[in-house]
C-alpha cells in the first residue's frame, strides 16, 4: 500500500515541512521506505481477525502514537483503519482520518455480511474526524447513512492516480515477442490478462470459467492470470481439470506488471470485492487497453460502458464470455476503447493531478 500508492503523497507532505511517518508491516517494503527517508514503525498486524493479536497490536500502535506525539493519524485498509482508528481513541490523538480504499460493506455482499461491516463503519466512525473516499457508491453510503456527524468532513479524490511517464499508451512488437516466446503463445493471437490477488471475490474463477467457455468453441484466444494469494492452487487445480493449461496461463507473482499490461490485447476484473478505485484497471488504460470490468463499485467509476471498455454483470460467465469474444474479434474497437480509455486517464486520474487532490482534501481534514 505504501511503497506503491501512498509515497507521492507522502513526499508532497514532507515538502511542507511536516514531519510524516508510517506504521506498517516491518518487511522488505518497510527497508524501502526507510531509504527514501521515511521514518517506519514495524508492526505485527496479519491478515484476518484474530481478536488477541488485534488487541496486542492496538496497544502497540497506541504507544507510538504518543510516543511519536502525533497530531494526525491517517489510516489505511479495512482492518488498518480499524485498529488505527482504536489506538488513536486509546491515545487521544487530536485528528483522525480514515483513508478509505473501499468501505467495507460493499455492494455483492451478503446482507448479513454487510449490516455487521456497516454496524462496525458507523461505531468506528464516531472514533473519525474525516473520511476520504473513492469512488461513488462510498460517498454517497457515507453521506446518506451519516457515518460522520458533518458531511461536510467526507472528502471524494479519484484514486492515487497513475504515472504516465511509466504506463504508456501504444504497441510495444518486442515486449509483446518477449510475452509470446516466454508463455509459448502463437503470434496473431488475442491474448486477455487479469491481475489481481487471487480470492474468489476478485472474479478470478470468473475469470477461469468465462475462458473456459470461449475455449469450448474456439481456440485463437489466450489468458493470462497475475497475481498471488490463498486460491492459487485451487485455481491450477481446477485448470488442469479443465485441460485449459495450454490456453490459460496462471503465472503468480509478477514484477513486471507494466510489460505484461503492454503486452497485451485487454484487461479482466471481473471483480465483486470491497474495492475502492481498482489501480489495476487505472494503468490498463493508461496502457491504452480496453477494459472488461464489472458493475461494481469503483469499476463502474472508471470505466465508461461501451467507451473505454464494458461493464457485465458481477459473477455471471455468459456475459463476460460474450464480451469477451466480441473484443476478441473487433480489433478496431478495441482501439477504439483503448485510446478513449487512455484520454480519460490523462484528463482525470494522472498522478501529480490526484497526488494534489488527496494532499488538499488531507489538509482540508486535518485543518478545519
Amino acid at each position: 500500500m505504501m511503497c506503491q500508492f501512498l509515497v507521492p503523497v507522502i513526499k508532497a507532505q514532507k515538502k511542507r515541512s511536516y514531519y510524516v511517518c508510517v506504521c506498517g508491516s516491518e518487511d522488505e517494503d518497510a527497508q524501502r521506505l526507510r531509504r527514501l527517508g521515511i521514518d517506519v514503525f514495524g508492526h505485527n498486524l496479519q491478515r484476518g481477525l484474530n481478536p488477541l493479536s488485534i488487541l496486542r497490536e492496538i496497544l502497540r500502535i497506541k504507544q507510538i502514537l504518543i510516543e511519536q506525539k502525533i497530531d494526525v493519524l491517517i489510516c489505511h485498509t479495512p482492518i488498518g483503519g480499524g485498529v488505527g482508528r482504536l489506538a488513536a481513541w486509546l491515545a487521544k490523538t487530536p485528528k483522525v482520518i480514515y483513508f478509505a480504499h473501499g468501505i467495507t460493506c460493499a455492494p455483492g455482499q451478503s446482507k448479513i455480511k454487510w449490516l455487521f461491516w456497516f454496524t462496525v463503519e458507523k461505531i468506528l466512525g464516531k472514533l473519525t474526524d474525516a473520511i476520504i473516499v473513492m469512488n461513488d457508491y462510498d460517498e454517497n453510503l457515507c453521506k446518506q447513512r451519516h457515518f460522520l456527524k458533518d458531511s461536510k468532513k467526507i472528502f471524494r479524490v479519484p484514486g492515487m492516480g497513475v504515472d504516465l511517464d511509466k504506463f504508456q499508451a501504444g504497441p510495444n512488437i518486442q515486449e509483446r515477442r518477449q510475452v509470446e516466446q516466454e508463455l509459448k503463445i502463437p503470434e496473431g493471437k488475442t491474448i486477455f490478462i487479469s491481475i489481481a490477488y487471487l480470492i474468489p471475490e476478485k472474479g478470478v474463477f470468473v475469470f477461469l470459467e468465462a475462458a473456459r467457455k470461449i475455449c469450448a468453441d474456439r481456440d485463437d484466444i489466450y489468458f493470462l492470470l497475475a497475481g498471488d494469494g490463498p486460491s492459487l492452487e485451487k485455481l491450477q487445480s481446477h485448470c488442469h481439470a479443465y485441460g485449459l493449461e495450454k490456453h490459460f496461463k496462471i503465472l503468480g507473482w509478477r514484477n513486471d506488471i507494466y510489460h505484461l499490461m503492454r503486452a497485451v490485447d485487454v484487461f479482466v476484473l471481473p471483480t465483486y470485492y470491497f474495492e475502492g478505485l481498482p489501480v489495476s484497471i487505472l494503468e490498463a488504460m493508461a496502457c491504452g487497453k480496453p477494459v472488461l470490468a464489472t458493475q461494481h463499485r469503483g469499476c463502474e467509476d472508471v470505466v465508461c460502458d461501451g467507451e473505454t471498455g464494458f461493464l457485465v454483470p458481477i459473477k455471471q460467465v455468459d456475459p463476460l464470455a460474450e464480451k469477451m469474444n466480441i473484443l476478441a474479434d473487433d480489433q478496431s474497437l478495441r482501439k477504439s476503447f483503448g485510446c478513449a480509455g487512455r484520454e480519460r486517464i490523462e484528463k482525470e486520474f494522472e498522478l501529480s493531478l490526484c497526488t494534489n487532490l488527496i494532499w488538499q482534501a488531507l489538509e482540508e481534514a486535518w485543518q478545519n
